[in-house]
């Protein structure tokens, strides 16, 4: 078997944690993400422009679970070890 190199010097190495908030960050982004954009879709198309209430409404719910996996996604990038 070949035997692999080392990482150079400031390559970034994934390990445990970092993979798990990754993983965990795009499970909770990716549905989120979608759902928000399915329902500012429903917002823009059923009440136009005029009436800006359900989208505040849809950005509210759908903001903060988009925040949070953002955040994961971030930090599994942030807690990379450098080698």
């Amino acid at each position: 078997m070949s035997q692999q190199s080392p990482p150079e010097r400031g390559e970034r190495r994934w390990n445990w944690v970092s993979v798990a908030l990754f993983v965990i960050g795009l499970l909770i982004l990716v549905p989120a993400g979608l759902c928000t954009t399915v329902g500012l879709l429903f917002a823009f198309g059923t009440y136009g422009s005029e009436n800006l209430s359900m989208v505040q409404l849809v950005l509210a719910f759908g903001g903060v679970p988009m925040a949070l996996g953002a955040l994961l996604v971030w930090a599994g990038l942030a807690t990379r070890q450098r080698g």
